[in-house]
Protein backbone atom coordinates (compact mmCIF):
# COMPACT_ATOMS: atom_id res chain seq x y z
CA UNK A 1 0.00 0.00 0.00
CA UNK A 2 0.99 3.65 -0.34
CA UNK A 3 1.24 4.02 3.43
CA UNK A 4 3.75 1.17 3.63
CA UNK A 5 6.13 3.05 1.31
CA UNK A 6 6.01 6.15 3.55
CA UNK A 7 6.99 3.92 6.48
CA UNK A 8 9.90 2.28 4.63
CA UNK A 9 13.58 2.95 5.47
CA UNK A 10 14.03 4.72 2.13
CA UNK A 11 11.17 7.16 2.69
CA UNK A 12 13.25 10.05 4.17
CA UNK A 13 15.34 10.23 0.98
CA UNK A 14 12.20 10.09 -1.20
CA UNK A 15 10.48 12.70 0.97
CA UNK A 16 13.39 15.12 0.56
CA UNK A 17 13.01 14.84 -3.23
CA UNK A 18 9.25 15.32 -3.13
CA UNK A 19 9.51 18.30 -0.77
CA UNK A 20 11.04 20.28 -3.65
CA UNK A 21 7.47 20.44 -4.98
CA UNK A 22 5.21 22.86 -3.05
CA UNK A 23 1.53 22.35 -2.35
CA UNK A 24 -0.72 24.84 -0.60
CA UNK A 25 -3.22 24.68 2.25
CA UNK A 26 -5.53 27.26 3.78
CA UNK A 27 -4.38 27.94 7.35
CA UNK A 28 -5.35 30.21 10.23
CA UNK A 29 -3.15 32.97 11.64
CA UNK A 30 -1.28 30.38 13.72
CA UNK A 31 -0.30 28.59 10.46
CA UNK A 32 -2.48 25.59 11.34
CA UNK A 33 -4.30 24.09 8.32
CA UNK A 34 -8.08 24.38 8.39
CA UNK A 35 -9.88 21.07 8.78
CA UNK A 36 -12.49 20.03 6.20
CA UNK A 37 -14.84 17.06 6.26
CA UNK A 38 -13.90 14.57 3.54
CA UNK A 39 -15.78 11.25 3.46
CA UNK A 40 -16.96 11.96 6.98
CA UNK A 41 -13.45 12.55 8.33
CA UNK A 42 -11.87 15.90 9.31
CA UNK A 43 -8.67 16.52 7.42
CA UNK A 44 -6.46 19.21 5.93
CA UNK A 45 -6.64 19.79 2.18
CA UNK A 46 -3.48 20.40 0.17
CA UNK A 47 -3.81 21.88 -3.31
CA UNK A 48 -1.27 21.16 -6.02
CA UNK A 49 -2.71 23.99 -8.13
CA UNK A 50 -2.03 27.49 -6.77
CA UNK A 51 -5.11 29.03 -8.43
CA UNK A 52 -7.41 26.42 -6.87
CA UNK A 53 -5.81 27.12 -3.49
CA UNK A 54 -6.37 30.86 -3.93
CA UNK A 55 -10.02 30.22 -4.79
CA UNK A 56 -10.45 28.18 -1.61
CA UNK A 57 -8.69 30.90 0.39
CA UNK A 58 -11.21 33.49 -0.81
CA UNK A 59 -14.07 31.20 0.22
CA UNK A 60 -12.51 30.56 3.65
CA UNK A 61 -11.95 34.27 4.29
CA UNK A 62 -15.61 34.93 3.49
CA UNK A 63 -16.82 32.09 5.72
CA UNK A 64 -14.35 32.55 8.61
CA UNK A 65 -13.33 36.23 8.64
CA UNK A 66 -12.06 36.06 12.24
CA UNK A 67 -9.43 33.39 11.47
CA UNK A 68 -7.22 35.67 9.34
CA UNK A 69 -6.66 32.85 6.87
CA UNK A 70 -3.78 32.73 4.40
CA UNK A 71 -2.14 30.21 2.09
CA UNK A 72 0.75 28.22 3.56
CA UNK A 73 3.15 26.18 1.38
CA UNK A 74 4.01 22.61 2.38
CA UNK A 75 6.42 20.15 0.81
CA UNK A 76 4.69 17.49 -1.28
CA UNK A 77 6.46 14.77 0.73
CA UNK A 78 4.83 15.93 3.97
CA UNK A 79 1.42 16.30 2.31
CA UNK A 80 1.62 12.91 0.61
CA UNK A 81 2.48 11.12 3.85
CA UNK A 82 -0.44 12.80 5.65
CA UNK A 83 -2.76 11.79 2.80
CA UNK A 84 -1.53 8.18 3.00
CA UNK A 85 -2.31 8.20 6.72
CA UNK A 86 -5.83 9.49 6.08
CA UNK A 87 -5.08 12.82 7.78
CA UNK A 88 -5.19 14.98 4.66
CA UNK A 89 -6.48 15.10 1.12
CA UNK A 90 -4.11 15.94 -1.74
CA UNK A 91 -5.99 17.66 -4.56
CA UNK A 92 -4.44 17.75 -8.06
CA UNK A 93 -5.03 20.59 -10.50
CA UNK A 94 -7.89 20.16 -12.98
CA UNK A 95 -5.59 21.04 -15.90
CA UNK A 96 -3.20 18.27 -14.90
CA UNK A 97 -5.98 15.74 -14.34
CA UNK A 98 -7.50 16.53 -17.74
CA UNK A 99 -4.10 16.16 -19.40
CA UNK A 100 -3.73 12.79 -17.64
CA UNK A 101 -7.02 11.62 -19.13
CA UNK A 102 -9.62 12.34 -16.46
CA UNK A 103 -13.06 12.97 -18.04
CA UNK A 104 -14.39 16.50 -17.75
CA UNK A 105 -16.75 17.14 -14.86
CA UNK A 106 -15.21 14.67 -12.40
CA UNK A 107 -14.15 16.12 -9.02
CA UNK A 108 -10.43 16.64 -8.41
CA UNK A 109 -10.74 15.55 -4.77
CA UNK A 110 -9.80 11.90 -4.37
CA UNK A 111 -7.81 11.64 -7.60
CA UNK A 112 -4.17 10.57 -7.71
CA UNK A 113 -1.71 13.39 -8.34
CA UNK A 114 -0.25 13.15 -11.87
CA UNK A 115 3.30 14.15 -12.77
CA UNK A 116 4.48 14.66 -16.35
CA UNK A 117 7.59 13.71 -18.28
CA UNK A 118 9.00 13.32 -21.77
CA UNK A 119 11.04 10.12 -21.92
CA UNK A 120 13.44 11.59 -24.50
CA UNK A 121 14.36 14.54 -22.25
CA UNK A 122 16.76 12.95 -19.76
CA UNK A 123 19.42 15.14 -18.13
CA UNK A 124 22.98 14.27 -17.18
CA UNK A 125 23.89 14.61 -13.51
CA UNK A 126 27.20 15.86 -12.11
CA UNK A 127 28.01 12.26 -11.18
CA UNK A 128 27.68 11.17 -14.80
CA UNK A 129 24.29 9.50 -14.50
CA UNK A 130 20.99 10.54 -16.00
CA UNK A 131 17.70 11.68 -14.48
CA UNK A 132 14.30 12.22 -16.01
CA UNK A 133 12.70 15.61 -15.27
CA UNK A 134 9.25 15.16 -13.73
CA UNK A 135 6.98 18.19 -13.92
CA UNK A 136 4.16 18.93 -11.51
CA UNK A 137 2.71 21.45 -13.98
CA UNK A 138 1.52 20.20 -17.36
CA UNK A 139 1.98 23.70 -18.83
CA UNK A 140 5.62 23.77 -17.68
CA UNK A 141 6.21 20.32 -19.20
CA UNK A 142 4.64 21.44 -22.48
CA UNK A 143 6.87 24.53 -22.54
CA UNK A 144 10.00 22.45 -21.88
CA UNK A 145 9.10 19.99 -24.63
CA UNK A 146 8.47 22.84 -27.07
CA UNK A 147 11.82 24.41 -26.20
CA UNK A 148 13.63 21.09 -26.66
CA UNK A 149 11.94 20.50 -30.00
CA UNK A 150 12.84 23.99 -31.26
CA UNK A 151 16.45 23.51 -30.16
CA UNK A 152 16.77 20.27 -32.17
CA UNK A 153 14.51 19.99 -35.20
CA UNK A 154 15.90 16.54 -35.92
CA UNK A 155 14.32 15.19 -32.73
CA UNK A 156 11.45 12.77 -33.30
CA UNK A 157 8.04 13.81 -32.08
CA UNK A 158 8.36 14.35 -28.32
CA UNK A 159 5.53 12.79 -26.35
CA UNK A 160 4.41 13.79 -22.85
CA UNK A 161 3.41 10.95 -20.54
CA UNK A 162 1.67 11.09 -17.17
CA UNK A 163 2.84 9.16 -14.12
CA UNK A 164 0.87 8.96 -10.89
CA UNK A 165 2.59 10.09 -7.70
CA UNK A 166 2.04 6.70 -5.96
CA UNK A 167 3.71 4.89 -8.88
CA UNK A 168 6.67 7.29 -8.76
CA UNK A 169 7.07 6.77 -5.00
CA UNK A 170 6.90 3.00 -5.48
CA UNK A 171 9.55 3.14 -8.20
CA UNK A 172 11.87 5.29 -6.09
CA UNK A 173 11.48 2.92 -3.14
CA UNK A 174 12.82 0.03 -5.24
CA UNK A 175 16.00 1.66 -6.53
CA UNK A 176 19.26 2.54 -4.84
CA UNK A 177 19.02 5.65 -2.69
CA UNK A 178 22.17 7.13 -4.21
CA UNK A 179 20.76 6.98 -7.76
CA UNK A 180 17.67 9.17 -8.00
CA UNK A 181 15.84 8.43 -11.24
CA UNK A 182 13.91 11.68 -11.39
CA UNK A 183 14.52 15.42 -11.13
CA UNK A 184 11.37 16.99 -9.72
CA UNK A 185 10.43 20.34 -11.29
CA UNK A 186 8.19 22.63 -9.21
CA UNK A 187 5.50 24.66 -11.00
CA UNK A 188 6.79 28.06 -12.10
CA UNK A 189 3.61 29.74 -10.88
CA UNK A 190 3.96 28.22 -7.39
CA UNK A 191 7.65 29.06 -6.94
CA UNK A 192 7.07 32.63 -8.14
CA UNK A 193 4.25 32.99 -5.60
CA UNK A 194 6.35 31.65 -2.72
CA UNK A 195 9.32 33.81 -3.71
CA UNK A 196 7.20 36.96 -3.69
CA UNK A 197 5.72 36.11 -0.28
CA UNK A 198 9.06 35.21 1.30
CA UNK A 199 10.49 38.44 -0.12
CA UNK A 200 7.81 40.35 1.77
CA UNK A 201 8.48 38.44 5.00
CA UNK A 202 5.05 36.84 5.02
CA UNK A 203 6.21 33.23 4.85
CA UNK A 204 9.50 33.76 6.64
CA UNK A 205 8.51 32.07 9.91
CA UNK A 206 7.02 29.03 8.22
CA UNK A 207 10.03 28.60 5.95
CA UNK A 208 12.42 28.89 8.91
CA UNK A 209 10.56 26.15 10.78
CA UNK A 210 10.92 23.76 7.85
Amino acid sequence: TAASFTDSPGWPAIKSLLDALPVFTVANEESKPLQYEVDGQPMAIFYADLLAAKHELEAARGQYPDLNCDLIPFGLGDAYKLSCKGKASLVPGVTELTAAGMPMGMPAVGQELPLFACMQMTRETEEGGTVLPLFMSFEDCEAAVKEAHEADDDDPELEIVGLSLPSVVEHLSKIAEDKPAFAFIAPTRSTDHIRSYVGNGIYARVVDEE
